[in-house]
Parts: structure tokens; C-alpha cells; sequence
């Protein structure tokens, strides 16, 4: 169906196959979901700790350790023991430790989830820039979209041990190749509505109750064809959807208004189409009344089908 079996010699190093090397020869430095940071060690001492059993000098370890301080800005707190440390400071400890082995390959395991949010979006900031000064590779692991789409050069995205894209994150986000992807990235996610395309002079998509039906637009025709008369899920992203129509190629759709999120700059409103909750993104200049019927547009170009049985784009 599209989708790439995991194979773990993938991976080289110097032109060696990672599976073929003994670990402590793979030169990769691993930081970890819960920091792993020595309770009763100084900053100073954990982050050199690596360095020391690998018989570096003590000259080396200090340089090494005192040029990782400074790029996390934590030269303050090497004399401080992890519990003198908030979540943040421990974090950049667990990545200070990291950095000083100078490795190939940097592993990161959900690092950010233990932060609150504020934290998390000034850590993300900060590993952005670590990865552009050291410009080594970073392999991220993380569930939430969010540090995907803000930190990664490529995406994979992974579900039951397959791949199911590699991508840039802009790609992914215009062209998932599946309905996993396509509402895994993007928040709030893609909306999806279950139909049947039907040939009525022009060919329609008619939702499964038949409270909607929408005209495809021709452009679409020709990957559409062989579905006439088939079930297909058709999925919008909330973004793709307005309370004006603001050009000849969208489609009216009349919705009553459910709920009402005001969020500043932006408000999301949440309505119901054959029993399932849709999401609209609009900006707060534009702010219906709850429970009201009213006429919402969808861009007809940012329209993607989906086929059912394989949940593959078509």
C-alpha cells in the first residue's frame, strides 16, 4: 500500500553499516525522555562523566564541558546538583552531557515532554539552534506534531512499526500520502466526511445521510473517475475553510454553529455533519453567533479524497 518495512541498515557512519558496529564504536550520544542525570554529580560532573571513563584529560574534559555551558547558558549551575535544578535547567544538562562527546549522531527521545508548554516552545527554539551552530545530525523521536513540523529538516512518520511518509514537513502538510498522515499533521487535524461519489450531469460527492453534496471541480476528474458510484472520504483541514467566499472556486456548504473557541488572533468553530464534529480556523473578525445556521466555503482546490479500503490519497 505505499508503505516502507523498518530496516535497521539503514543507518552508516563513516561508511559502515551501524548493525555491524560493537555500540560503544557508533559514536552516537543519546539524550534521554527523563534526563537519566546522577543524582549525587554536579552539573560539572555529569556532563563530563562520559568524557572521564573514556580516559579523556582533565584539561579537555574542562574545555569540552565549559564550551557546552556556554552555548546552553547554564555555566552558572555546574557546581549544582540535579535536585537544585528546575525541568528546563535538567534538560539542558541531559542535552550539555550529549554535546560534550562531540558525536556523529545526536538521539533525542521525547526530550521536551516533561516541560510545561511555555517551556517546551523555548526548548524547541533552542535545539533548532543547537542543531544550525553544531551541524551535526539529530534523529528526534517525538509524538507531537507540532516540534515535528517547527524542528525537523525531514519528517517520518511512523504508525503499527511501518513508515508511512519521509518528507519535508511542508510536503507532508500539502500532500499526505494517507488518511493517517493527513490527520496526524496539522492542528486542529484535517476534517473528514464519508460519501459516495454519484454522477448527476456533473459528478458529486454526497455525503452517506445525504446532508450535503458537494460538485467536484473538473480538475479533480480525472483521479475520481473509476470511484463513481464507490464510497470515498472526503477531508478538508480546518484552515481551508471560510465564512466568505473569497473566490469563484469555493463550495457552500450550511452548517448550524455548535461551538465557539476564542483563542485571541483566531477562533476555531465546531459543527456537525452527519453525526461527526468538523472544525472550522477563522480569524476573530469573524465571530457567528452559537447555534446559528450559517453559510461556510470550502476551498475547492485544498480538497484531498481518500479511498476507504486502503486509506490512501487518490
Amino acid at each position: 500500500a505505499g508503505l516502507e518495512d523498518i530496516t535497521a541498515g539503514d543507518m552508516y557512519i563513516d561508511d559502515k553499516r551501524v548493525n555491524d558496529m560493537p555500540p560503544k564504536d557508533r559514536d552516537i550520544a543519546m539524550v534521554f525522555q527523563n534526563y537519566a542525570l546522577y543524582p549525587h554529580m554536579t552539573t560539572f560532573e555529569n556532563m563530563a562523566f562520559g568524557l572521564k571513563i573514556r580516559k579523556f584529560s582533565k584539561a579537555e574534559i574542562k574545555e569540552r564541558v565549559d564550551y557546552a555551558a556556554g552555548i546552553l547558558d547554564i555555566k552558572e549551575l555546574l557546581d549544582r546538583k540535579p535536585k537544585e535544578l528546575s525541568g528546563g535547567q535538567r534538560q539542558r544538562v541531559a542535552v550539555g552531557r550529549a554535546i560534550v562527546r562531540k558525536p556523529k549522531v545526536f538521539l533525542f527521545d521525547e526530550p521536551l515532554s516533561n516541560l510545561d508548554a511555555k517551556l517546551r516552545v523555548q526548548m524547541r527554539t533552542e535545539i533548532s539552534r543547537l542543531h544550525n551552530k553544531l551541524e551535526t545530525t539529530m534523529i528526534y523521536v517525538t509524538h507531537d506534531q507540532t516540534e515535528a513540523m517547527t524542528m525537523g529538516d525531514r519528517i517520518v512518520i511512523m504508525k503499527d512499526g511501518l513508515i508511512n511518509q519521509i518528507d519535508t514537513p511542508i510536503n507532508i502538510y500539502n500532500n499526505p500520502v494517507n488518511k493517517f498522515v493527513a490527520g496526524f499533521i496539522g492542528s486542529p487535524s484535517m476534517n473528514f466526511i464519508n460519501g459516495k461519489l454519484i454522477k448527476n450531469k456533473a459528478l458529486v460527492f454526497q455525503s452517506e445521510k445525504e446532508e450535503i453534496a458537494i460538485a467536484i471541480p473538473e480538475p479533480f476528474y480525472s483521479k475520481l473517475e473509476n470511484y463513481e458510484g464507490r464510497n470515498i472520504i472526503l477531508g478538508i483541514r480546518p484552515e481551508h475553510i471560510a465564512l466568505k467566499s473569497p473566490d469563484p472556486g469555493t463550495i457552500k456548504i450550511s452548517v448550524r454553529v455548535e461551538v465557539i473557541e476564542l483563542l485571541g488572533n483566531e477562533i476555531f468553530i465546531y459543527f456537525i455533519i452527519e453525526g461527526v464534529q468538523l472544525t472550522a480556523r477563522l480569524t476573530s473578525a469573524q465571530i457567528p453567533e452559537e447555534g446559528k445556521i450559517i453559510d461556510i466555503y470550502l476551498k475547492s482546490d485544498k480538497l484531498k479524497f481518500f479511498d476507504p479500503e486502503t486509506n490512501m490519497v487518490i
